[in-house]
């Protein structure tokens, strides 16, 4: 069915039409009425849209996913259900987080040519031998689940103590980044080019784009939670603060750069060419097709879910959560 998945504040995931955009069915109805007692049902929604509701925590989303914990443990080679069943103990654990922003983060890095090792030559000297770069880049696409305080711009590893986070309200960015990074002078972003943005060593271009049902869990436990189970987290949490104790903290490094100012004519565009759109007569009709199907499918699944869903159907506007300000790096992004 065309539509999209719909977290709510309620611990429900329910699944709204593209041609009703009013009322939102419990997706385990959807299946139930269906009598589809199919393991793999949830894959045909693997690549759905996803909105989650102002107000929804990660608990909201982990019980939300309970039916389908087996599933999703096996694609995600996670211990989904051992999650849920964690948040469900009592904790006075307090939030650290204000939210836990969902992003997708294209990076672009020059691609260097590492000779072999030298016989007899220590790690220390062959990391620090001169790198030979190539014509090639590395392009590393990533599914990113981070926490963020209010006034503060850092960003920091949701992976740790669960009871710490499990309150936290959840949102999806609707804006991806593409970032080049690089010590040496780049231009590889024109950085006279309307959007693109330059901060220190990083530059980055943004645009809008929705998350699928499969990047948002894969955000979420692969990025972020990291760990198998709460349990593995919580060992290797121990371990890092005895590790971290031993460090010495750079803070000098970690200043911020102020943003650089791009002054000259901007020239997006040199050549404006007109397109010319022609449609062949006809040539819409397998969509108008699909979609009256689709009325029709989704007027019947709301006959079936009316009478026999046992959980509660939505009904009316789901406000989507939105992000307080947006955040790439260690710094909050400009509007687009």
């Amino acid at each position: 069915m065309d539509g999209a998945l719909i977290f709510c504040k309620d611990a429900i995931l329910r699944f709204r039409s593209d041609y009703d955009d009013l009322t939102a069915i419990p997706l385990l109805s959807v299946q139930a009425c269906l009598e589809n007692e199919d393991p793999l049902f949830l894959l045909k929604y693997f690549r759905h849209p996803v909105i989650i509701e102002e107000g929804t925590t990660l608990s909201h989303i982990f019980l939300a996913i309970k039916p389908w914990a087996k599933i999703l443990g096996i694609y995600l080679d996670i211990d989904v259900m051992s999650y849920i069943d964690e948040i469900r103990k009592p904790s006075q654990a307090e939030s650290v987080f204000d939210w836990i922003g969902i992003q997708k983060v294209t990076s672009i890095h020059r691609a260097y040519q590492h000779q072999d090792i030298k016989p007899g030559e220590d790690f220390t000297s062959y990391f620090n031998r001169e790198r030979i770069p190539t014509k090639h880049f590395d392009i590393e696409a990533d599914y990113t689940a981070n926490g963020y305080k209010n006034k503060d711009k850092e960003h920091y590893s949701i992976s740790g103590d669960i009871h710490t986070i499990k309150n936290v309200p959840v949102v999806v960015s609707d804006r991806q980044v593409v970032a080049s990074y690089g010590y040496e002078k780049s231009n590889l972003m024109n950085r006279k080019y309307t959007g693109v943005t330059v901060n220190n060593k990083i530059s980055y271009i943004q645009g809008r784009i929705n998350f699928s049902f499969y990047e948002v869990m894969e955000a979420i436990f692969n990025d972020g939670l990291f760990y198998f189970s709460p349990q593995a987290a919580n060992a290797n949490l121990a371990m890092i603060k005895k590790m971290a104790e031993m460090l010495d903290q750079d803070e000098a490094g970690n200043q911020e750069a102020p943003m650089q100012e791009i002054s000259g004519k901007i020239d997006d565009n040199p050549v404006d060419k007109s397109i010319a759109i022609d449609i062949t007569e006809g040539a819409m009709d397998p969509m108008i097709e699909h979609i009256e199907a689709e009325k029709i499918y989704w007027r019947y699944i709301k006959s079936l879910c009316d009478s026999l869903s046992e959980l509660p159907i939505r009904i009316g506007h789901i406000e989507e959560a939105m992000l307080p300000e947006y955040r790439f790096s260690n710094f909050i992004m400009e509007d687009i």
